[in-house]
């Protein structure tokens, strides 16, 4: 065998773009998530959406236990109500993760 061959890797999916290394700190280490480095206010904008979120989750979890005891009672006339407002709160709970994140990702 020569040692002259030169051996390709194969490459799976030649049409994906080039990977982009992770964002680096300043002493050489690894920084997690997204670079919003430096950028003013974003630990405010997060904790808000954590809070928001887990007021809607526990609202949630209210909504669930009180369908499932007037289920269970056979008293079904409010259901759909209970419903109304469960989906409600996760359709909000969703706009306040996704709507912040584009605003800030956008240059």
């Amino acid at each position: 065998m020569s040692s002259d061959r030169r051996h390709d890797r194969h490459v799976a999916n030649p049409d994906d773009p080039a990977v982009k290394l992770p964002p680096r700190g300043p002493h050489g280490e690894l920084l997690p998530g997204p670079n919003y480095l430096g950028l003013p206010g974003r630990k405010a904008i997060v904790q808000g959406q954590v809070t928001l979120v887990a007021i809607i989750f526990i609202a949630q979890l209210w909504l669930v236990t009180t369908a499932l005891y007037d289920l269970l009672s056979g008293r079904t006339d409010t259901l759909g109500w209970l419903a109304l407002f469960s989906g409600t709160g996760f359709v909000l709970a969703l706009i306040i993760v996704v709507w912040p994140r584009r605003r800030i990702e956008r240059p």
